[in-house]
């Protein structure tokens, strides 16, 4: 299933607009904004580091919800019904194609950001490993919540798959401190886990410390986050072989 995903996906050049083209338009945009309104470093190393890790949840999410999708699309799934694959092992090619896909549009930032604006990957230090780790774990989250809407809605929920995050950005405090945003969206911001990983970030950023607060209380709205969308996409597995959603995928 890995290399059916990945043969599916090199062969579709929407697939390679996604994984290199969006983010080295991604980098140069958010490293220019930050040199063309910032003064000194600070903000081309916030917007680039935060592009950056927006990508870790980006693309693993886009992997795993555009996988089914195409197997939707190709009106495939009766077939992958039909042979011994379980859902474990369905569920883990997509993670592993979009942990392929996370590293190679991380690559293209880093790149971007090395070579055009002298901002290197590891410029927060040390809090990027959990930040990273909280993150992927997130993206996967949201990878099963958009999994478990397309078995229902079929490719009726493709906007899912890149309209979720896209409604996340600007509420977790990616670019900015969440109390530049109104307060009634600041109240919502504080419920959301990222808003907590890049709060930890943007510490890092300024003093070279790791905020381990607020990446604990990531850590454990991820934590919470995953077994909430894994319940959610193990009923809606049952759902789909009880009511017999498969007629709406033939």
């Amino acid at each position: 299933m890995v290399r059916r995903n990945l043969l599916v996906q090199s062969r579709n050049p929407g697939h390679w607009f996604l994984l290199i083209v969006l983010p080295l338009v991604d980098g140069l945009l958010f490293g220019s904004i930050g040199v063309a309104f910032g003064e000194g470093d600070a903000p081309v190393q916030l917007l680039v580091t935060g592009i950056l890790l927006f990508h870790l949840i980006w693309q693993l999410t886009l992997a795993g919800s555009l996988g089914l999708l195409e197997e939707v699309w190709t009106r495939n799934v009766m077939n992958l019904i039909a042979t011994p694959l379980t859902e474990r092992e369905f569920m883990g090619s997509l993670g592993l194609v979009g942990l392929l896909r996370t590293i190679v549009s991380t690559a293209v930032i880093a790149v971007v950001g090395i070579g055009f604006y002298a901002v290197a990957p590891d410029t927060a230090g040390w809090v990027l490993v959990p930040s990273a780790a909280i993150l992927l774990l997130f993206g996967w989250a949201v990878t099963m919540f958009v999994i478990a809407l397309t078995l229902q809605y079929g490719d009726s929920a493709e906007v899912f798959s890149w309209g979720t995050l896209v409604l996340l950005m600007p509420l977790s405090g990616f670019f900015y401190p969440v109390e530049s945003l109104p307060t009634v969206l600041e109240v919502v911001a504080r419920s959301i886990p990222l808003t907590y990983v890049f709060e930890a970030v943007r510490e890092g950023l300024a003093t070279g410390t790791v905020a381990w607060g607020p990446l604990g209380i990531a850590a454990a709205g991820t934590l919470a986050l995953l077994l909430l969308s894994g319940w959610f996409l193990d009923r809606q597995m049952r759902r789909f072989r009880i009511q017999g959603w498969v007629t709406r995928f033939t």
